[in-house]
């Protein structure tokens, strides 16, 4: 695991030789003897160092040293996505065009100015040289031996396999009595009076992917049909908005200003006297329900809601009998998990022998979990289909009878990934659990960061399309919602246990922070920060008289506010990309507005937004390199005359359609 930041760091530094960098080293690198020499021994260093990272992995989970050696790797390596990322802002300044005369006058400072720039870059090589030197050599110290160059054994998956079947979701094998008891009582118990079905079981058994295939056999039978992905992070105000939404055309939405008293009517008033069926996925306390049942209509008229969650005290606060979803019998986990082995053999086809004998023993390590046999067919999948590999796999998994299994074989999952896919998936822990992802949204992201190389064929968003499959491929993600057309990933969403492993993966090598209270602040500045305030007590944790930078650092690449923005006051150079989702924004703090601090911003994104006065501000024509603006769900009509003119602007997404 270790090699995924390494491995992210060297190859955005050779994609940066190629562009812009490599232009100003071109044109000016002479005048500066050694700055091209420090690059290229900064790259070479960081492939040598690379090699060791295979090694340093299989020990550095026993050894404390290994770690810290890990450790030191990881620095030098964020030293060098630092110097490159300012060495790039600082190109990008110096680039930029200003109208007439001030163009003219920048004309005469560029060459002083850009020499400035690439001296300083040339100090921070020099030194980042020093230090590769020192960790280089300290690896025989530490333990760590150049067993091979880091490329023998990695698998890379064949293209075929990315083609996917037209089934996204978790097989549904072993359900079907389950599935025909819970549409029973949906559909078919007599009883007209208002009513609430719930499915209870431990994380992975299914209740999603069982609640899924009811909904879509009996959604028919409804007039109104609601799906609600309640999870931990349970915001009353977001759910009634999103009701609202499901319930109300597109056209008539206007929920960001509403009083919750005024949701809750407006939500009334479209399911009064229709009969309807409301499904609360991942439900973790009974208030959900204690605050939920009041806004749903009692008509007597054989409305229903059905609940999933993984306690059984939740569940009976609204179904005095819930429906305990039961493990999986050995025949159908092993049915379950050679499907997911094989998932391009023909239904006729015979498993071999000795596999169908081995998967036996993987299922009985899975005690007929479906999320972790799921997991392991699809790593099988990766696998040569023979004994040896299978048995090699079986050995190296660390089956414990504690209960961790299920997280160790996602994270065998995670490190069998090539180290580009480690970053893409890593990536996903800045979304709040249970949250559906717009692909087009994240694959921006991807490619503004860096996270999608520039080499190869085919365009940034099919090579991010490709990664994408992979993950579904494997089963990292879940496929929500695909094109009709093209078959690409429109919407996706990660398990809450894998979701777990991205995040702990993410913050242990601090390239992403996730903030829920002040205790998630770290020594270290984050790089990549997503900031989850839904509620009150979380929003109450952060002061809004400290800037962004006290909590995330100056060098932060990627901001992400999912129901608050914190103030952003602090000229941040290495700023990225801007994600604001479901609450208000202010965009001036006196005379100047926040966004004029942003000047390396690429992407930009309010979804589900009360913008101050419905506008955009002017001073939006500061992001030159702005090239991805996302404005869903929002009232903006138009965009301010200076962005129109911004030759970088790709893509504006979702501008409210004019009633004039």
């Amino acid at each position: 695991m270790a090699d995924a930041v390494v491995d992210f760091v060297k190859q955005k530094f050779e994609d940066a030789l190629k562009g812009p960098v490599k232009d100003a080293l071109l044109k000016e690198g002479q005048f500066l003897y050694g700055v091209n020499d420090n690059a290229e021994v900064v790259q070479r260093e960081l492939g040598r160092i690379k090699s060791f990272l295979k090694d340093a992995d299989s020990k550095s989970s026993s050894e404390e040293r290994v770690r810290n050696w890990i450790k030191e790797v990881r620095s030098v390596a964020y030293s060098i996505e630092d110097a490159v990322d300012n060495f790039q802002a600082d190109i990008d300044s110096i680039n930029y065009k200003e109208p007439g005369f001030f163009n003219a006058l920048k004309k005469l400072v560029k060459k002083p100015t850009l020499l400035w720039a690439l001296h300083n870059f040339g100090n921070e090589l020099e030194a980042i040289q020093t230090r590769i030197k020192e960790i280089s050599k300290a690896k025989t110290d530490f333990g760590v031996n150049n067993l091979d160059d880091g490329s023998s054994g990695k698998f890379r998956l064949p293209m075929e396999r990315l083609i996917l079947t037209n089934n996204d979701e978790m097989e549904v094998i072993g359900f079907e009595s389950d599935k025909e008891h819970i549409i029973g009582r949906l559909i078919h118990d007599e009883n007209s009076r208002r009513s609430v079905v719930s499915i209870v079981g431990p994380g992975g058994i299914g209740k999603t992917t069982l609640a899924r295939t009811v909904y879509n056999s009996v959604k028919d039978s409804f007039e109104i049909r609601i799906w609600l992905s309640v999870s931990q992070e349970f915001n009353l105000i977001y759910l009634l908005k999103k009701m609202h939404e499901q319930l109300q055309p597109v056209k008539q939405r206007d929920h960001h200003e509403l009083p919750e008293e005024n949701l809750i009517r407006e939500i009334q008033a479209s399911m009064k006297d229709k009969k309807y069926l409301v499904i609360l996925d991942d439900v973790w306390t009974e208030d959900v329900w204690y605050q939920l049942k009041m806004v749903y209509p009692e008509d007597k008229n054989g409305s229903r809601v059905l609940i999933t969650s993984r306690f059984v005290n939740v569940a009976k606060a609204a179904d005095p009998k819930p429906y305990e979803l039961p493990y999986l019998n050995e025949e159908h986990s092993v049915q379950l998990l050679l499907n997911k082995a094989f998932p391009f053999k023909d239904s006729n086809e015979s498993y071999p022998k000795d596999l169908s004998e081995l998967a036996k023993e993987f299922a009985k390590k899975c005690g007929g979990l479906p999320l972790q046999l799921v997991v392991l067919g699809s790593l099988l999948s990766t696998k040569s289909p023979d004994f040896q590999a299978w048995n090699r796999l079986m050995r190296s998994i660390d089956w414990v009878t504690d209960g961790k299994h299920c997280v160790d074989i996602m994270a065998t999952s995670y490190e069998q990934l090539p180290p580009h896919l480690k970053s893409c998936f890593m990536s996903f822990s800045v979304f709040p659990e249970d949250y559906e992802i717009n692909a087009q949204s994240l694959i921006s992201y991807w490619s503004v960061e860096g996270f999608i190389p520039q080499e190869g064929r085919g365009t940034m968003y099919d090579k991010a399309q490709g990664y994408l499959d992979e993950l579904a491929q494997r089963c990292m993600i879940q496929v929500t919602e695909r094109n009709t057309t093209t078959g690409n990933i429109e919407r996706c969403r990660v398990h809450t246990l894998l979701r777990i492993l991205a995040v702990q993966e993410a913050r242990e090598k601090n390239f992403i922070t996730v903030f829920w209270t002040q205790e998630d602040n770290r020594k270290e500045a984050a790089r990549h920060a997503s900031f989850h305030l839904y509620t009150p007590e979380m929003q109450n944790n952060f002061s809004e008289n400290k800037d962004i930078t006290e909590y995330a650092g100056s060098n932060v690449r990627s901001l992400m506010f999912f129901g608050k923005i914190l103030p952003i006051r602090s000229r941040m150079k290495l700023l990225k990309v801007l994600v604001v989702y479901h609450t208000s924004v202010t965009f001036y703090d006196g005379k100047h507005s926040w966004l004029e601090n942003l000047i390396s911003l690429r992407h930009l994104e309010f979804r589900e937004c009360t913008l101050q006065n419905d506008t955009l501000p002017e001073s939006i024509n500061c992001l030159h390199y702005l090239e991805y603006l996302d404005l869903t769900d929002t009232k903006i009509v138009d965009l301010p005359k200076s962005i129109k003119c911004n030759e970088a602007l790709k893509l504006v997404v979702n501008l409210v359609e004019s009633s004039s």
